[in-house]
């Protein structure tokens, strides 16, 4: 699998373009932002999108989303815990933003040990509530999109509204934390890490 990482709008958020080397299938996670330099990636690896994935619906996540869409015509794959907040001022956080949420609306809906093809892998999405009610991780090999659940040294913050702390640690643990040391970790802020590295270092944990 290939990976590319786009740092994307005022938040920094981390944009994921995962694709299959031999069918050039390609799915991005969370459009935060600029969906000109979105394509512009895509495109220089001759790429076609199948999947929009959502790790959660925060509006730094996804405010390239409705252009993506239009652009590509892919599938918007989000949790069936936090679907309906796609279009949700409050469930967004688009009015702390001062701006509004998307249109889109989830074509697929997923929910914990569910699974999809990206060319002849699997993504395996891994519910990991504590961010938000319906956060998830995404396992593709030995590759995990963690969102804002798992950070390098750190965790997803837990104040705003769906938030839990103890939730989150409880997912981290329980789920993430069961893979094994060489799993790529790739979250939604901040540099790549490693599981065995924040088994080890992370201080949350």
């Amino acid at each position: 699998m290939i990976i590319d990482r786009l740092i994307l709008g005022n938040l920094q958020t981390n944009c994921y373009i995962l694709a299959d080397e031999q069918t050039k299938e390609c799915a991005v996670f969370d459009p935060a932002a600029e969906a000109g330099r979105i394509i512009a990636a895509i495109e220089k690896r001759n790429l076609k999108v199948k999947y929009i994935i959502l790790t959660h619906v925060h509006i730094d996540h996804i405010m390239a989303l409705d252009e993506l869409k239009d652009l590509t015509g892919a599938q918007i794959v989000a949790s069936t815990a936090e679907a309906e907040l796609l279009n949700d001022n409050m469930g967004t956080l688009a009015e702390l933003f001062s701006t509004v949420p998307p249109c889109s609306k989830a074509d697929i809906t997923v929910s914990d040990g569910d699974a999809l093809c990206l060319g002849k892998s699997e993504m395996k999405f891994i519910l990991t509530p504590g961010h938000t009610i319906g956060g998830m991780c995404i396992l593709c090999g030995d590759i995990l999109i963690s969102g804002d659940t798992l950070f390098a040294s750190s965790v997803g913050r837990t104040d705003f509204p769906g938030g839990s702390h103890s939730q989150l640690i409880s997912s981290i643990n329980d789920k993430l934390m069961k893979l094994d040391d060489n799993v790529q970790v790739y979250p939604g802020h901040g540099m790549p890490t490693t599981i065995g590295d924040e088994r080890v270092g992370n201080p949350f944990i």
